[in-house]
């Protein structure tokens, strides 16, 4: 079934094709059959043996369609929603689309903030971007306005090419740009934001900790959280132990919290005396980035960032406290021991900072950089790969293994990375 003919059964028109067909009369009844036979088609489709590039095309046009269809979907509820004010477009979704409800409000959200943005709903209505990408320029609407999110043609081109993780990435650190020009500071909001809730189930009896938090104090507790729970999961993983005694993923992140908030062990409620507990100097670390010009004055409007976190006012680093570390970093080959060749395996901590700044966390999903080890995209083995600044990638341990196991090679790209098949036969 040819893609093109697709898209002219979901559409009034194929421009492409100098196609317009009749749209129904008004006041007639029923879906439009254009929809209806679209879908006669779709059923009508069988999948044959294919190779790996007929396949790759296969799901990126049943990708398209799935978004011209996600894009009706909007286009009915804000329809009904305008003839109809007593009408709940997110329990239409939820009930006649078969939506989560979750998912129901966000398309019904995503639906209203459409009809004032044209741009970003003809890219949505022809498939050039997903349902996921629309979400990412709808939250950055809320933000910043519909129609300066439609008005940048930079940040749709971006939609078109970037995948939707990282594509929802760039659209919030390009929102938060955006609210720092007009002179609003997006950690201020958050801050105004924050709240803790403490409450006992009536059910259970059992105690609950809920906490929101500006985002880079939550990168400093996260950070806390990773270190002591890899100290009892290696105590977990101790040779000999039984396996009745070994927490689940929950119940040791639940003792981490309890232990790191009491200085208490969760499981004989002694004080910690050792370097694991709340008096274990828990090494956090945020990473915020500044031209020289930030610092010394001379440029009072450059950039500032947190890395993992996104940009900040410049007056945040009027909030580092006397004993902050600042390190000069030299982006090229000059005083720095970022090209080490095929003299070292592992990375130094001079990469791993600039890696850290460059990559802001795992490429593939976006995990923070203590959580993210250095890879070579030339492997260091097999491709007899460098050890070289321009040849290493932050990848969290979960995406280094499955790029391992799935035998792929990562590649940069003018809009991130990509990864796909090595060629050649799987490693023993």
């Amino acid at each position: 079934m040819d893609n093109e003919h697709t898209f002219a059964l979901f559409r009034d028109s194929d421009p492409a094709h100098g196609n317009t067909p009749e749209p129904p009369t008004e006041g007639q009844a029923g879906v439009d059959p254009r929809i209806a036979a679209a879908l006669r088609e779709l059923q009508q489709a069988r999948i044959r043996p294919m190779s790996q590039d007929e396949a790759d095309e296969t799901l990126g046009k049943l990708s398209r369609i799935q978004s011209v269809a996600a894009s009706l979907m909007c286009d009915v509820t804000e329809t009904l929603a305008a003839t109809n004010n007593e009408v709940d477009p997110a329990e239409v979704l939820r009930r006649a689309g078969k939506l989560p409800g979750s998912e129901s409000k966000r398309m019904a959200k995503t639906a209203k903030q459409l009809s004032d943005m044209p741009n970003v709903k003809e890219r949505f209505a022809t498939g050039d971007i997903t349902p996921n990408h629309v979400n990412a320029l709808a939250n950055a609407a809320d933000k910043v306005g519909p129609d300066v999110v439609d008005a940048d043609q930079t940040l749709l081109e971006a939609a078109d090419e970037m995948p939707p993780d990282t594509f929802g990435r760039h659209a919030r650190r390009w929102s938060e740009k955006k609210l720092i020009e007009r002179g609003l500071d997006p950690l201020e909001r958050q801050r105004r934001a924050r709240e803790a809730k403490l409450w006992v189930e009536k059910d259970t009896g059992l105690g609950v900790l809920m906490a929101k938090l500006p985002r880079h104090q939550f990168e400093q507790v996260r950070q806390a959280v990773d270190r002591h729970y890899l100290h009892h999961h290696r105590q977990d993983s101790a040779d000999g132990r039984s396996p009745d005694q070994v927490r689940t993923p929950k119940h040791r992140l639940a003792d981490v919290v309890y232990e790191l908030l009491t200085g208490r062990s969760a499981l004989s409620g002694d004080i910690i005396t050792d370097q694991i507990g709340i008096k274990a100097k828990a090494a956090t670390q945020l990473i915020v980035t500044a031209p020289l010009e930030v610092v010394d004055g001379t440029d009072p409007d450059g950039q500032v960032d947190i890395v993992g976190v996104g940009p900040v006012p410049r007056r945040f680093l009027q909030t580092l406290s006397p004993d902050t570390v600042l390190a000069g970093m030299i982006f090229n080959r000059a005083g720095r021991t970022l090209w080490l060749g095929r003299n070292q395996r592992l990375g130094n901590a001079a990469q791993r900072l600039a890696v850290a700044i460059r990559d802001g966390g795992c490429f593939e999903c976006g995990e923070p950089m203590h959580r993210c080890e250095l890879h070579h995209m030339r492997e260091w083995h097999r491709d007899q790969g460098p050890t070289d600044i321009d040849n290493l990638v932050a990848v969290c341990r979960r995406h280094h293994k499955w790029i391992e196991t799935n035998n792929l090679i990562v590649r940069r790209t003018p809009n991130g990375y990509q990864t796909q098949p090595r060629a050649g036969p799987d490693p023993p």
